[in-house]
């Protein structure tokens, strides 16, 4: 979770490359569980979700970067990084055809447990993952942070003038006066986000290619 992209990197292009990857996510189904008509498992249609989750993240926060709206943008790294440890979560189950099936019938993530019987809430999860990728858990709290107010509601509003040392503070949803720069940490942090989150859903999906029935289209 710490990779960084060069400061000569402008925002529509910072931008672009998250576009880039949710749109290479639509690929993986026909690539790996087989063409439009295949039958596919309960937990295939959860992967699906992930898929669609994490490619209407990425064009939500795309939108609010583009229109300034720091608040919102941030509270989605959150959003995104929760898709990447539900997904990691089934390669914890004993029985991932059993819990594709609880999920797909409406029943809690929370209720499903690991093989060594911890149950699978957001803390265990992205504690665990944090043990693969340093740096997630930290990115997980920091985006938790602006889900819920909390200060960074307010320092991420204040301003400085240059004719006082005076701190001012705006109740206008969107930074509209900010620069580029001052939105390329966020960037980059979903950036990752997304990149972890589409490498999860690949390596889960790719684990699953095998001879299919053809049936109802996925899509539909």
């Amino acid at each position: 979770m710490d990779a960084t992209i060069s400061d000569t990197v402008g925002l529509d292009k910072r931008l672009s490359r998250i576009e880039s990857v949710a749109r290479a996510l639509s690929d993986l189904p026909t690539d790996y569980l087989g063409p439009q008509g295949t039958v596919i498992a309960d937990v295939e249609w959860y992967a699906l979700g992930a898929i669609k989750k994490t490619a209407s993240l990425s064009h939500a926060f795309c939108a609010l970067v583009r229109t300034r709206n720091t608040l919102a943008a941030a509270a989605l790294v959150r959003l995104q990084l929760d898709t990447a440890m539900r997904i990691f979560g089934l390669s914890l189950v004993a029985d991932v055809e059993a819990a594709g099936t609880w999920l797909m019938n409406d029943q809690s993530y929370l209720k499903l447990r690991s093989r060594d019987n911890h149950p699978l809430t957001d803390a265990f999860l992205h504690r665990k993952l944090n043990e693969q990728y340093p740096g997630l858990t930290e990115a997980y709290e920091d985006g938790s942070s602006y889900v819920h107010l909390s200060a960074l509601h307010i320092k991420t509003g204040l301003w400085s003038r240059a004719d006082t040392p005076t701190l001012f503070f705006h109740l206008l949803g969107t930074d509209a006066s900010r620069p580029d720069e001052w939105f390329f940490d966020l960037i980059d942090s979903f950036d990752q986000a997304t990149n972890l989150t589409a490498e999860l859903i690949a390596t889960f999906i790719k684990s699953r290619r095998a001879g299919r029935t053809p049936a109802i289209k996925p899509g539909d």
